[in-house]
């Protein structure tokens, strides 16, 4: 089925039409039972949508095609190849708006729990976090090779970076929070820049994995949910978003030096036992899962990620949270950079 570009139905409009497709048993992959709004992310609405193993999630776009990260179908296509285990899998999707909702919707499974608290962090848990997100790198390895066979280095991606938001919001750039941290933000780029020396690029990372994409099950095992940002890339980059030195907004953990390091070395012992990625390319540059070198790649993508959601947050301007967590990353960076 063809993607429309026909106006989205308002949020009331497409609650009731949910509710009414629900009852009358007209959406894939799901079955009649309760249901809940689980939340609204920066491009889906999600919803429940019956119980216990029954439950389906229903995500329904807020933006239209050409503003999304990646296309719903690139998502669906992770979410095919994520064990059941590890987070949420594929059910149904529809890609045009002929049907009962008017709108395109992906219907997943549903990851039962909570979402991560700082409160719960605890060497166990950091233990299994990186354990999973190496299972994950495992199952997601033998995907479709990647357009760039290495991955860019700290300032290749730092300039990228800098590049777009120039281009489409300028203004954040010139804004005094970011210009003062700027030249020791390169400076530090560079310092990490040798790590990423012939670097496979990996055929899919989750992209995003921040605390409010970390489900707590009631077993107490993390499950990762939310693929939107999930592309080739470097595999480091999953290791330095759910937390570090440099934290601000609800995304991330503060984690000290010593817990970053005993979470990276975790990731590159159990991935060395993956006989997915023993037979990958990564496997066949030691660099490119020696801890150390690892944990050099993660720093760098802790400063590219938080630089570019203070660039974000500094982006929406009329929002009072936003400024909060600007001041919050801005100031965090300023005192990483000052060491």
């Amino acid at each position: 089925m063809h993607s429309s570009s026909a106006p989205a139905p308002s949020d009331d409009d497409l609650a009731q039409r949910i509710h009414a497709a629900v009852d009358a048993g007209e959406l894939r992959g799901v079955m009649a039972g309760p249901i809940e709004t689980l939340g609204v992310g920066e491009s889906y609405t999600a919803w429940r949508i019956g119980c216990g193993d029954q439950a389906r999630v229903l995500r329904v776009p807020r933006r239209s095609p050409h503003e999304m990260p990646r296309s719903m179908e690139a998502e669906f296509e992770v979410l095919r190849r994520v064990p059941p285990d590890l987070g949420s899998s594929a059910i149904a999707l529809e890609t045009g708006a002929d049907n009962p909702l008017g709108s395109p919707y992906m219907v997943t499974t549903h990851v039962p729990g909570r979402v991560l608290h700082a409160t719960d962090w605890n060497r166990r848990l950091a233990t299994a976090l990186a354990q999973r997100i190496a299972r994950l790198h495992g199952a997601l390895a033998a995907g479709p090779a990647p357009s760039a066979a290495l991955v860019p280095s700290s300032c290749e991606q730092g300039e990228e970076l800098l590049t777009w938001w120039g281009r489409h919001h300028p203004e954040t750039l010139t804004d005094p929070r970011v210009t003062a941290l700027l030249p020791a933000w390169r400076r530090e780029l560079v310092r990490l820049a040798p790590a990423f020396e012939a670097v496979p690029t990996h055929p899919l990372i989750h992209g995003d994995v921040v605390v409010t994409n970390v489900v707590l099950g009631p077993d107490g095992a993390p499950r990762l949910i939310d693929f939107e940002w999930s592309d080739s890339g470097d595999t480091a980059k999953d290791l330095a978003l759910i937390g570090g030195r440099v934290t601000g907004g609800p995304w991330y953990l503060p984690m000290s030096p010593d817990d970053v390091a005993a979470f990276v070395t975790e990731y590159s012992r159990y991935a060395r036992q993956s006989r997915h990625l023993r037979r990958s390319r990564l496997a066949q540059c030691t660099g490119a899962i020696d801890p150390q070198q690892l944990l050099e790649r993660r720093d760098a993508y802790e400063l590219l990620d938080r630089l570019g959601n203070l660039l974000y947050c500094l982006s929406r301007p009329g929002e009072a949270c936003y400024g909060r967590w600007a001041d919050e990353l801005a100031h965090s960076l300023v005192t990483r950079l000052a060491d």
